[in-house]
């Protein structure tokens, strides 16, 4: 005998080829010549101990079962029993839910339950109605045992409507009763304090719907006061408990009381739906709301409430403001105020800064000191415009005076010339003077006097061409 190693999944195909169950050992085996067929699921371990007759040396948690080996047990029991293989049940219908085409659901009776799969692909070929909570079913189906979770289910083969289960019957006759009666009417309804001091509250002390509800009191109003009346709200005894945490608290003058669960199948949220606890809603004096279950699940006691809230968050919501928000808007307030007045301040400030500095301007002291620098400014440039045209007329006057010495005729005296006259005369051709004539001849440095003792036109020529070009 070999002894194998076979996944969960693998097991059917393992069966198949003659692979065997050791429901005392819990392990999959073979026999010797059918190795072959079961190479790849051969324990080497086993393998080797039966080559070398040894084995290793166990530790106690060997002695011990692993749970999935033990689910796996419960799973092959379950596989390789006939009476599981095509099962008819009844009962009523709870907690259906549908994913990608998959029903999920439970089917229950007055004092038990069992989850239930309807796989898409059967649904579409058997299905003939929507399933909905409460309906009575008829199903054939297959008993498993899921390994993963530990649990058993059912999957449905086949499924057929009986009508309203009972359970749902005396739920919508209780209802219709309540509702004849007037508990459910809206002229009842008390209004809820728009901002509560003080609240009460009516809830399991161990659940989540406490603590979501502390969480966001807290946040929106860390103020108010919550007084906790710790019920139990599951089970037979949940109503007689609810029940009085309700009259306990309608008694201590509370501004309002919340009544608050987690969610749950229907069977967990039946204890609201319970007679007594409606009526204990209703006689209250205080404001009851409530917050049970999920956003889906509606109960009796939310119809007899003066306020329904889906769940318990919501209803910490719907009942406490948010004074923490209207606190923050404030300080927003405050801050967009202090920021206009300061933005106003500082326009102020400069728009004094510019009438002072347009006051200093037109200030007579700093006028006249202004005027008086102008004219001191004025001054030294006058001083300066005059040195200016006076040196400008300087040297006017040196250009011309340098010009007239140079036409002056004693000016030509230095080059060797002469100014030459008669009798005080000047002489300007030989027409002027004769033979035998006294003349005066002028030079840069004196005077000469002469007679003329001779003429000449060659001279008279160059000296009436001199004279020309003088």
């Amino acid at each position: 005998m070999l002894r194998l190693n076979v996944p969960y999944i693998e097991k059917e195909e393992a069966k198949a080829l003659g692979a065997r169950w050791n429901y005392i050992e819990k392990y999959w085996y073979c026999e010797d010549d059918s190795a072959d067929r079961f190479a790849r699921w051969l324990d080497p371990k086993y393998v080797k101990e039966r080559a070398s007759g040894s084995s290793e040396k166990k530790t106690p948690a060997d002695e011990y079962e692993t749970v999935s080996a033990v689910n796996e047990l419960i799973a092959t029991y379950f596989d390789n029993n006939s009476l599981f293989q095509f099962v008819r049940v009844r009962g009523e219908i709870s907690n259906h839910s549908l994913w990608n085409g998959h029903h999920f659901f439970t089917i229950k009776d007055s004092a038990s339950s069992l989850k239930c799969i309807l796989w898409k692909n059967t649904a579409d070929m058997v299905l003939s109605f929507e399933p909905e909570d409460g309906q009575e079913v008829g199903i054939l189906g297959t008993l498993k045992f899921n390994v993963k979770k530990g649990e058993g289910e059912l999957v449905v083969a086949r499924i057929t409507e009986l009508g309203e289960g009972g359970e749902n019957t005396e739920l919508r006759l209780l209802r219709e009763r309540l509702a004849a009666e007037g508990i459910f009417d809206p002229e009842h309804k008390k209004e809820i304090p728009k901002y509560p001091k003080r609240i009460g509250i009516v809830s399991s002390k161990e659940g989540d719907a406490i603590r979501d509800i502390v969480r966001v009191s807290h946040d929106r109003n860390p103020y108010v006061a919550l007084f906790l009346y710790h019920v139990t709200v599951q089970g037979q005894s949940a109503p007689a408990s609810i029940i009085r945490g309700i009259k306990e608290m309608d008694k201590r003058g509370y501004d309002l009381i919340i009544v608050s669960r987690g969610g749950g199948s229907a069977e967990d949220l039946a204890p609201v739906d319970d007679e007594g606890v409606v009526r204990a809603v209703y006689m209250a004096q205080t404001p009851i709301v409530t917050g049970v279950g999920h956003e889906r699940d509606y109960t009796l006691i939310d119809l007899a409430a003066d306020v329904r809230f889906s769940t318990p968050t919501y209803a910490a919501q719907g009942v406490v403001p948010d004074v923490m928000s209207d606190i923050r808007k404030l300080d927003n307030y405050r801050l967009a105020i202090k920021n206009s007045m300061k933005n106003v301040l500082e326009k102020r400030k400069q728009g004094l800064a510019t009438r002072r500095e347009r006051l200093k301007r037109y200030d007579p002291v700093t006028v006249l000191t202004g005027n008086k620098e102008r004219l001191e400014a004025l001054r030294n440039r006058l001083d300066d415009g005059i040195m200016a045209v006076l040196e400008k007329k300087k040297n006017r006057y040196t250009v011309l005076v340098t010009r007239l010495h140079g036409l002056s005729p004693t000016a030509k005296l230095v080059q060797g010339f002469g100014y030459i006259t008669r009798d005080e005369r000047p002489v300007t051709t030989v027409a002027d003077i004769k033979q035998g004539d006294d003349l005066t001849v002028r030079i840069h440095d004196g005077t000469i006097h002469t007679k003329v003792t001779d003429m000449e036109k060659e001279l008279l020529f160059t000296a009436d061409r001199y004279a020309h070009r003088c």
